[in-house]
């Protein structure tokens, strides 16, 4: 099989969320995350042509959906959260971006896009930035916005439901410390190929750090990658954004390693070269290179933004 090097392209500033949306919301019950959104929105920019549609599941602040629109696509956002959508109703909504109240991981498709107030356009994809922090199940008071369930991708199977029943492309966001190689068996499984790769270096969020017990189980399954970049520091995480193809065509994971796509192995080799790296621009990754994957990765090197707001 032919070895490619995979071309590292990097970003130092926000290039989609725009100054309103770096200001942290005043509904503490908001998810507000601009490093881990903006990842989200590099992985959709992967997928969007002008004038598609996209379905966004778990659309939160608001903010992603309103710089997809920006990018040209119209957007529909669900979110359960009644603040949620109302916070994003009240910023962002026009005639390119639109909200609804629902719960994504119990309605079908058909349901989820009748919610919105017209049809979206075709093509159409999904986008997704589910909670995907692993937690125990002892662990007393998991945040909705962050709690990814034991591994992580606790939603997961209901977001590939959605894609498989609309035939749909997938833009993903998920953790380092989400089962990654679970979550690609999952993607293959149902027919989508990753396409692109996002990678932007995170600090574990104070409530992860306080609740470390399921995350270092998985870690000594080298189950996660976390980045420990000096003994003196606390360990980061890497979003991961996962721009996927739909092909319809379920495969093995050995099925997408002899044809030279990005398996779960590989994107576990990906991250744990990124972890070598002693900056946030992920410097490992220079010459590196997956069989057969000639990428792209980009890396997202963002300005510290310490106000981040779980709930």
């Amino acid at each position: 099989m032919e070895v490619a090097v995979f071309p590292v392209l990097r970003v130092l500033a926000y290039e989609h969320l725009q100054e309103d949306d770096l200001v942290r919301p005043t509904c503490a019950q908001v998810f507000f995350d601009p490093a881990d959104t903006e990842t989200g929105i590099w992985a959709a920019h992967d997928l969007i042509t002008a004038g598609c549609g996209v379905l966004d599941l778990g659309s939160g602040s608001g903010a992603a959906a309103a710089a997809m629109a920006r990018s040209g696509a119209r957007v529909h956002g669900v979110d359960q959260g009644v603040e949620s959508v109302a916070w994003a109703s009240q910023r962002y909504r026009s005639p390119q971006v639109t909200f609804a109240t629902a719960d994504f991981s119990v309605l079908s498709a058909e349901e989820l896009l009748a919610t919105a107030p017209q049809p979206l356009p075709r093509p159409l994809f999904i986008t997704s930035n589910p909670p995907y922090v692993p937690f125990a199940t002892q662990v007393d008071r998991p945040l909705p916005s962050i709690g990814g369930g034991m591994d992580g991708l606790r939603l997961l199977p209901a977001i590939i439901e959605h894609c498989r029943s609309l035939h749909s492309d997938l833009a993903l966001t998920i953790g380092s410390y989400s089962t990654p190689r679970r979550a690609v068996r999952l993607l293959e499984a149902a027919g989508l190929r990753i396409h692109a790769v996002t990678l932007c270096s995170l600090p574990l969020s104070e409530f992860t750090l306080s609740n470390m017990e399921r995350v270092s189980a998985l870690e000594n399954q080298d189950e996660v990658v976390l980045w420990r970049r000096t003994p003196q520091e606390p360990p980061a995480y890497f979003v991961i954004g996962l721009a996927c193809r739909w092909s319809g065509v379920p495969d093995t994971d050995d099925e997408v390693r002899k044809r030279g796509r990005l398996n779960g192995e590989a994107l576990m080799r990906l991250l744990h070269t990124a972890a070598a790296s002693r900056t946030a621009q992920l410097e490992a990754l220079d010459g590196a290179h997956v069989d057969g994957w000639s990428g792209p990765v980009r890396v997202l090197d963002l300005p510290a933004c310490p106000d981040r707001q779980h709930w």
